[in-house]
């Protein structure tokens, strides 16, 4: 009986997964640039992947789990089109998988750019600091973005552009800020829903009696002493199992930058991750006195810090997309960066997505460009070039998903 019902659930999971390909694969025929064949992951450290995948597949047989993937980077993921991408694909694969959104930072708090999906506004003077900026002090938390209040009053909306399922509403709101004891924090919902609050150090979370998918946060100094408020984020969630898929991502933001980050750890303990994704590296081949030594120093600190939350944490690194130095002359550091990324996925037993070698290698950006798949900076991809990695990627990390199912079997 047990083995029938096995068998079962895994025709499902390569149906589902073949009906994926049909609708949602990558275009290997229209982008013969495409190295099709090296579409895999680089898997170096089996142990701790071997643990995610198992969580992965109790979830999809079972739904009785809570994945938590953290997709860090600069401003690849701080546009949130990749990282969306990723998150419907491993949500969208078998269904009853939508979890929490996770953290978020609202950009426009600090005058940037966003996620197309969690959308904010505000009132009130807001001043922004980011991780990448290094005349900007600190503290930054996980989110490597700080926003400090320059009003008395702010009110900060929060929501789903499209709200359509369950998965894009929320029973709780955590909140992580810094202040001089002098401000108190809000939530103004519908009158008949009850809030609840619990407040932590440098954290306050808000639970409510139903789900909702747009909140207003009130962010209001009290007394007549001087003080300052300084906002790290938000952490959307809700009481379902499923994927929850975290965009961490700051414009211009390199390895070091994430270093700076001092409440990172604190944060990242409130979701235990069970697979984070780096895509960090394209920022740091791009300063004049770059060195791969340093470059790898930098990555083993933060990858410490990492497994320092949960010691048994699957890790991806994903290679530079090929790009252009000032849209002039090919930035051949993208191979030191995938060099150094392989020494250390072989060292620290981790994985490694070669999208540098899939692309197509040095000088494809061109053809992505060509193919309207990249901007003209020859550095970012288009709003296409962006979905499509993110196909390329599900795609290489489902069939090493299979593999595993198929080992196990």
């Amino acid at each position: 009986m047990i083995k029938s019902q096995f068998l079962f659930y895994f025709t499902c999971v390569f149906a589902c997964y073949n009906m994926y390909g049909q609708l949602e694969s990558p275009d290997y025929l229209q982008y013969p640039f495409i190295k099709k064949e090296k579409n895999n992951l680089e898997i170096y450290g089996h142990k701790s992947w071997k643990i995610f995948f198992n969580k992965l597949d109790n979830q999809y047989s079972k739904g009785n789990e809570k994945v938590n993937i953290l997709h860090i980077g600069g401003s690849h993921i701080q546009a949130d089109i990749w990282s969306n991408k990723m998150r419907t694909n491993f949500q969208n694969a078998l269904p009853f998988n939508q979890s929490g959104r996770g953290f978020v930072f609202p950009f426009r708090l600090i005058n940037s750019n966003g996620s197309p999906v969690i959308k904010s506004s505000h009132t009130g003077r807001w001043k922004g600091y980011r991780n990448s900026v290094y005349s900007h002090n600190g503290p930054f938390g996980l989110m490597g973005a700080r926003a400090e209040l320059l009003d008395t009053l702010s009110i900060i909306n929060i929501w789903h552009e499209n709200p359509e399922i369950e998965y894009d509403s929320f029973s709780s709101v955590t909140l992580f800020y810094k202040d001089s004891n002098n401000f108190e924090i809000n939530i103004l919902l519908d009158s008949n829903i009850e809030i609840k609050s619990k407040k932590g150090k440098e954290s306050i979370t808000f639970s409510f009696s139903e789900n909702v998918d747009s909140l207003a946060i009130q962010v209001k100094k009290i007394g007549v002493n001087s003080g300052h408020f300084s906002f790290f984020g938000l952490y959307l969630d809700n009481d379902i199992n499923g994927i929850t898929y975290h965009s961490i991502g700051v414009n211009g933001a390199s390895v070091k930058s994430y270093l700076r980050c001092e409440n990172l750890v604190s944060e990242l303990s409130w979701v235990k991750p069970d697979l984070v994704i780096f895509s960090i590296g394209i920022n740091d081949a791009y300063e004049e006195d770059f060195s791969k030594d340093l470059f790898y120093q930098n990555y083993d600190s933060l990858i410490d810090k990492i497994k320092s939350v949960n010691p048994n944490v699957a890790i991806l690194l994903t290679t530079n997309n090929d790009s252009y130095y000032k849209v002039k002359y090919p930035n051949e550091r993208a191979l030191e960066v995938q060099q150094q990324m392989k020494k250390l996925a072989e060292n620290k037993n981790l994985a490694v997505w070669d999208m540098f070698d899939i692309m197509g290698g040095l000088n494809s950006i061109k053809e992505w460009e060509k193919n309207q798949l990249a901007k003209k900076d020859l550095i970012h991809l288009s709003y296409d070039g962006y979905n499509l990695i993110g196909d390329l990627l599900f795609d290489a990390l489902i069939k090493s998903y299979i593999k595993y199912k198929k080992n196990r079997g």
